[in-house]
């Protein structure tokens, strides 16, 4: 028995978004035509990598901005005095419109969903033998769960939370026709909208996916997630239900001891890691990555805040990813978060997008929610306990016991572009801390959320701006 399987094309044979044409709009500049790019599994499996690829290799993504500015935008770090002008706009909260780095973020999430697209949409021409059925359905499981990831992010950093209305709120257009030819000029769906949308991918993505794969998303990994959004939805009951099952799976384990969390970090996949993505020789940025730019060997202009190193107890292993230094010709005694990123200007870390930690504070607040305090303080127990030899076992409940559950996910995912979520979708206001400068930012403050980029708006009639901008 056959199985056909068909995607439109090979990713690398889409044309650069130019500023005279919608940035939903792709076409194929390559004679090879989309029908026949793809014709077996191998050349399946060419275009998911190449998708992946898109999230590893662009700047705009994973490399540089999904990992950096969600702290930046927060309590967590803040740019340096003496820099090089990067992610300045965000750090001084004075986006606009016509700002590069979030129209970046904007082109290169969709990039990646009409990448994704292609493969889910054209399943049928290319000759898949029955014994390449089970990875050929793994593949496309897998641009399920990467097309949620996207919307995820766009969703995140270009509209309010779910929690703020109800997902009432206007959100992100959909693309997932693919390449199909022609231009599309899609009005934003609600939050809500893009929720479903990205449930309903997680859920294809669960029900096709049986492999596993180191840097690729897996059966795990898009259960993971999709406890992740239930929490953001405030979809208690769901989020522990699932957050239970990838913990009862047994795939993946806390580490034993302090030492080592802090060695998982780095070109490693340690046994937390539910889904990492890698970086090879060619896909990383050098020093244009998240560890270029907080490696002082590297650009180092991002530090951390003081208000972050004190939250932690002297015993955490986690406060030693930060190291006190003064920077040439800018701040004294600094804190400079090169600890997640050993390889630095190197670019070669490796990217860990779900950590078991994640999910057992998921079910953690999930937990809090639903009135289990003890659940809930032991699975905190579990995660504040590996790393902090002095730590006290808790004895919260109630909103006290949210809140240190909450504070456990600043301390735990700390530089890994978590945060600014975090608050946003619990409605809590912060301190944006600057070298020179400090002042209180509430979660609904328009600079929180990217501004629709001016060109998207210029070719779009359909599209809105969002408030502030």
């Amino acid at each position: 028995m056959q199985r056909y399987i068909k995607a439109c094309m090979l990713v690398g044979m889409l044309s650069l978004f130019s500023c005279g044409e919608d940035f939903l709009e792709i076409e194929p500049q390559q004679s090879l035509s989309i029908s026949s790019a793809i014709t077996d599994l191998n050349s399946l499996n060419a275009a998911v990598l190449g998708v992946y690829n898109n999230l590893v290799s662009d700047e705009n993504t994973y490399r540089w901005d999904l990992l950096l500015v969600p702290d930046l935008r927060s309590d967590n770090v803040y740019i340096s005095s003496k820099n090089a002008g990067r992610f300045l706009a965000f750090d001084e909260y004075r986006l606009i419109a016509q700002s590069g780095r979030p129209a970046g973020q904007w082109v290169e999430g969709y990039q990646t969903i009409v990448n994704a697209s292609n493969v889910i949409n054209n399943v049928a021409s290319a000759t898949i033998l029955s014994s390449e059925e089970a990875e050929a359905e793994n593949r496309v499981g897998e641009m399920y769960a990467v097309r949620a990831l996207s919307y995820w992010n766009l969703v995140r950093n270009y509209a309010r939370p779910y929690s703020a209305d109800g997902g009432a709120s206007a959100g992100v257009p959909f693309n997932n026709a693919g390449t199909n030819g022609e231009i599309i000029t899609p009005a934003r769906e609600t939050v809500a909208a893009v929720y479903q949308q990205i449930i309903s991918d997680l859920e294809a993505a669960i029900g096709l996916m049986t492999l596993e794969q180191n840097g690729r998303f897996s059966k795990a990994g898009a259960q993971a997630l999709l406890a992740k959004v239930y929490i953001y939805m405030e979809e208690w009951t769901l989020a522990e239900q699932l957050a239970t099952e990838v913990i009862n799976s047994g795939r993946y384990a806390l580490y034993t001891d302090a030492n080592a969390w802090l060695n998982s970090w780095g070109a490693n996949i340690g046994d937390e890691d539910i889904f990492t993505l890698i970086n090879t020789p060619t896909d990383n940025g050098g020093v244009n990555s998240i560890g270029g730019i907080y490696d002082q060997d590297g650009y180092g202009d991002v530090l951390a805040t003081e208000d972050l190193f004190n939250i932690y107890a002297a015993t955490d292993i986690r406060r030693s990813v930060m190291n006190r230094g003064d920077r040439l010709d800018g701040e004294k005694d600094a804190l400079f978060p090169e600890g997640k990123y050993p390889n630095g200007e190197t670019g070669q870390d490796y990217y860990k997008i779900i950590r078991l930690a994640d999910i057992y504070l998921i079910r953690a607040e999930a937990r809090a929610e639903l009135g289990n305090d003890a659940g809930a303080r032991a699975d905190l127990d579990a995660i504040a306990g590996r790393v902090d030899e002095g730590y006290v076992l808790s004895s919260a409940s109630g909103q006290d016991l949210i809140d240190a559950i909450i504070l456990e996910r600043r301390k735990e995912f700390a530089f890994e572009g978590d945060r600014i979520y975090d608050l946003t979708r619990r409605q809590l206001s912060w301190t944006k801390y600057r070298t020179f400068e400090a002042f209180t930012v509430n979660w609904d403050n328009d600079q929180v959320y990217n501004p629709i980029p001016q060109i998207e708006l210029d070719v779009n009639p359909n599209m809105i701006q969002n408030s502030g901008y």
